[in-house]
């Protein structure tokens, strides 16, 4: 079992610099202690007791222990089975704080990346190196962090915060928003008879986005005045809606629809093939 608590130590100092580097520190220690002593790993700790060198443990061992856990348990019963030992971790001197943060962190990480900046980004050696002088993962942590380039913080601070499953949703629900939101505008200016290309062109689809509302470009210039300029823009962005609507000929319930509402109604405006804009009188 000793040489399983090497091997133990090692994915959680790993796992504690993945985090905590990521702003994650409270997460990450609940995780890592509540793995390391639920009953439920009993087994592969003994498989690994058997076939693992402990005085030579490298990172193909590591990932192969990590693997295990992370195949036979999905985040959510490692979360789960946190949440049921958490008198039991907390009496190891672990913060309830911690341990209810480390449930939240397993549930909203993808453990297929995390695995991947274990396998790039983590100096197992060094790790190694100084579990065998005695130290304690806490210190180890704390030196290594110091020890790495703002570079590499960074770096993996960003994988982290990117292998989070809300954040990666959210960021495809952007991507999908902004595609959509780049078909409503082509369609809708190929209705105003402006070019619909020109809703993928930085800033010349703002030009031609006022134009369609029936205002001035030159309005945008006001983006340059600190303040006051910023607070009228504000006024002409909800303005904007309400121009909208009437150049398709559209009162103002559709302005505040458009205000509240806008890919709902920015819709009705680009498919309904009733509304069309208004002609201008001569």
């Amino acid at each position: 079992m000793k040489k399983l608590k090497k091997v133990i130590l090692k994915i959680s100092v790993a796992i504690f610099m993945i985090v905590c580097v990521g702003t994650l520190c409270k997460q990450a220690y609940g995780q890592v202690q509540a793995v390391t002593d639920t009953k439920m790993l009993q087994e592969q700790m003994e498989y690994y007791a058997r076939n693992i060198d402990s005085n030579n443990i490298t990172k193909e061992d590591i990932l192969k222990v990590y693997d295990v856990i992370s195949e036979e348990y999905s985040p959510e019963d490692m979360a789960d089975i946190i949440e049921e030992n958490a008198k039991e971790i907390q009496a190891q001197g672990v913060d309830k704080e911690l341990i209810k943060a480390g449930a939240n962190f397993i549930r909203t990480t993808d453990e297929k990346e995390i695995r991947k900046i274990i396998e790039n980004d983590i100096d197992f050696e060094k790790i190694q190196e100084k579990i065998e002088k005695g130290e304690k993962p806490e210190e180890i942590l704390s030196s290594m962090v110091q020890e790495m380039p703002n570079e590499k913080k960074v770096e993996i601070a960003t994988k982290v915060v990117l292998s989070n499953k809300i954040v990666k949703t959210v960021i495809l629900v952007l991507i999908i928003l902004f595609i959509y939101g780049t078909i409503l505008r082509w369609r809708i200016y190929t209705k105003a008879g402006k070019p619909g290309w020109a809703a993928i062109i930085p800033v010349y689809r703002q030009i031609v986005m006022y134009q369609v509302c029936g205002l001035s470009p030159w309005l945008m210039l006001l983006w340059l005045v600190p303040i006051l300029g910023w607070l009228v823009m504000g006024v002409i962005a909800i303005m904007k809606r309400f121009c909208l609507a009437k150049e398709f000929g559209r009162g103002g319930l559709f302005g505040f629809g458009l205000l509240f509402l806008p890919v709902i109604f920015q819709s009705i405006i680009a498919f309904h093939p009733a509304i069309q804009k208004e002609e201008e009188e001569a």
